[in-house]
């Protein structure tokens, strides 16, 4: 039995043709013989070839009744099957059958029941494998494709109030809303799971896989709604993204899954190449700066030479003289920073001086008088003012070399030439007392005690103890003040590598701080930068104890502010910020029963009592009331007494309503 003659029947077997048998020649019986002697092992081949090819049909009729398993699975399954083929001769073809039907079934429920990752096996769930966590789910639609996987395999839903109770990055809350008060259409979070191996222990499936069940919950929301505490147990890693629509745009919010930034990419359907016309449906969008509004402006506009130039003269003599200020400026920071290392720091010119002399009247009036002189460092920009708070027994910096350039009079309004040098002066204030090494609560002049403020920073039970910069809330949530709406007039500094870095870079930008007009604005850009970059903790502390200019003139905050003139909440400072200029706050803090400085030194009068005290010591009792000076301004802004026979301020607010029923 050679080759050929095995060929000549392979061929007949599988054309299916009989096989012809010549007559045998005497020259070819011994061929014959041995044909016959080798008859089993022909019946042997030609039964694996009958099988292999039934065997290949009928397996390739249940490869495709199964639910799309993987091409990568197929070929293994092809090789596996010639691999059974080859070993049939050894177990049999019942054998042979029972094997391939097992490993077909096996191979085509894992094709349909495997998760997205191969590794969701891997979560600290101690009950279970991939198949048995997913083999109830089979029938389920995944709710996002594996397209996106990387960084939506799943959703869920948390509460904001507890995930951010959970998760302080420092933001405030709507300045207008009461504890547990809803914000419609903002009250949830939505949170997306990157990898199977950060789904929730308690929820592996419905976080991944559409549940209809959970569409009968309160919310009416398929997504499973989880505490944040269930929600990120198993999360190595969180990204945070605060965003909010503003105006009339139709905003859409894109993730992309690429090299990661930590910055919001904006586009706005605006002309770039018109100096940014207004928001036009009709455009195409158009990478645009954090800073521009739909009506057009943009409050984030690069400095112009003139202000760097401007920046440049106020550094040079900041260096200059930088040796000897600090200097002459440790020994008195030294001793105010005391046990508790930290200055409170005040800046002022003269035209802000009766301001001044109204918080130290007010802090002897209310108990804190040698807290105040103990602590409060005051940093003067001219002689004048430098001698009203050294006659007033409080410790005082005066430097004509860095503060030539600084006005004597007050600011005619919020953003004029007087208060922007102003603002320059007090970034450079904070940066050197941080500089040297100490804690530094910073204060606007027109400002009044409840409580001693510097209790509650130092508490070191206090949750917020652990932040590096915290700031009383302004209450504006405009563009350019996002995310912490920071009030740069009150504001506590722990010493630190990050907080130094924050006002150092501060310092140098000060062509951003001239071209805006406050150092405000340009703070708040850094807070935000410096929070992603280094890590530095920023919190906005809660207006309803650190109240201000927002809560008095805004009707939403009535409630409070009549809370806090009848004695039912005290808070632990009040500041007469968003008011635009030095008269109306005086007339505010007389109605509100926080003004104590007699009229002696009002209007820039305490340089006069300054001079007089020098020779006979009398300048707090000429300046200081020791019981409020309360009088009626207006019948529409809150105030401790009945203000009702009081015009209205209509310059202010043309919709007022009066604050006393």
């Amino acid at each position: 039995f050679n080759s050929i003659q095995f060929n000549s029947i392979m061929v007949s077997i599988r054309n299916g043709t009989p096989l012809t048998r010549k007559r045998p020649s005497p020259s070819s019986s011994s061929s014959s013989s041995s044909l016959m002697l080798h008859l089993p092992q022909i019946i042997g081949v030609f039964l694996i070839a009958t099988i292999s090819f039934y065997g290949g049909i009928w397996l390739g009729m249940r490869m495709a009744g199964s639910e799309a398993a993987p091409s990568s699975s197929s070929s293994s399954l092809r090789a596996d099957t010639h691999r059974e083929a080859a070993a049939t001769e050894e177990f049999g073809r019942e054998e042979f059958e029972k094997r391939v039907e097992a490993e077909v079934t096996k191979r085509s429920a894992a094709a349909a029941n495997s998760p997205v990752d191969g590794d969701i096996g891997q979560n600290n769930n101690d009950n279970n494998d991939i198949d048995k966590l997913y083999s109830d789910k089979s029938k389920q639609p995944r709710r996002f494709p594996s397209s996106i996987k990387s960084f939506a395999t799943g959703a869920a839903i948390v509460s904001k109030r507890d995930f951010l109770t959970r998760f302080d990055y420092g933001i405030p809350m709507p300045p207008s809303k009461r504890e547990g008060e809803s914000d419609p259409g903002k009250d949830d979070v939505l949170l997306l799971y990157g990898s199977d191996r950060a789904l929730p222990d308690d929820h592996p499936t419905s976080p991944v896989y559409h549940d209809h069940r959970h569409a009968a919950a309160a919310d009416g929301s398929p997504l499973p709604h989880l505490s944040a505490a269930a929600a990120t147990a198993n999360c190595s890693g969180l990204n945070v993204i605060f965003t909010d629509n503003h105006g009339d745009v139709h905003q859409c919010t894109a993730i992309v899954g690429n090299y990661e930034s930590y910055h919001i990419q904006r586009w706005l359907r605006m002309n770039p190449s018109k100096g940014y016309s207004k928001l036009d449906p009709h455009l195409p969008l158009h990478p645009v700066g954090r800073g521009l509004q739909t009506n057009g402006q943009d409050k984030f506009s690069a400095p112009e030479d003139k202000y760097a130039l401007q920046n440049q003269e106020l550094l040079i003599a900041y260096f200059e003289r930088l040796e000897g200020t600090l200097a002459e400026l440790r020994p008195l920071a030294r001793e105010c920073a005391g046990g508790d290392n930290t200055v409170v720091v005040m800046v002022c010119n003269t035209g802000q001086s009766d301001l001044l002399v109204n918080f130290i009247c007010s802090a002897e009036a209310r108990g804190f008088g040698d807290v105040v002189r103990e602590k409060v460092l005051v940093f003067a920009t001219d002689q004048g003012v430098y001698d009203i708070a050294t006659g007033l027994g409080l410790r005082a910096f005066y430097d004509e070399k860095i503060f030539e350039q600084m006005p004597e009079k007050e600011a005619g309004m919020y953003g004029d030439k007087s208060f922007t040098a102003m603002m320059w002066s007090k970034v450079v204030t904070v940066q050197l007392v941080n500089r040297l090494g100490h804690d530094v609560l910073f204060q606007d002049v027109d400002l009044v005690w409840y409580k001693n403020p510097l209790e509650f920073f130092h508490d070191k039970t206090n949750p917020l103890h652990d932040f590096d910069i915290l700031f009383q809330d302004d209450g504006a949530r405009s563009l350019r003040y996002a995310p912490y709406s920071a009030n740069t007039g009150f504001y506590y500094v722990r010493n630190n590598d990050k907080t130094k870095f924050l006002f150092r870079s501060l310092l140098y930008l000060g062509d951003m701080v001239l071209s805006m007009t406050s150092h405000q604005q340009a703070l708040g850009a850094l807070l935000d930068e410096h929070s992603s970059l280094t890590g530095l903790r920023v919190k906005t502390l809660s207006g309803l104890d650190f109240p201000g200019g927002y809560h008095y003139h805004r009707k939403k905050e009535i409630e409070p502010m009549r809370d806090i003139v009848e004695g039912r909440h005290v808070p632990y400072i009040f500041h007469m910020s968003w008011t635009t200029n030095k008269k109306n706050k005086l007339l505010f803090l007389k109605q509100m029963g926080l003004w104590y400085t007699n009229t002696l030194c009002e209007n820039g009068g305490g340089v006069g009592a300054a001079k007089i005290s020098k020779e006979e010591s009398t300048m707090e009792s000429s300046c200081c009331s020791a019981e409020p000076l309360v009088s009626c301004h207006y019948s529409d802004k809150p105030s401790v007494k009945e203000c009702k026979d009081s015009p209205k301020a209509r310059s202010i607010d043309a919709k007022g309503k009066p604050f006393w029923k």
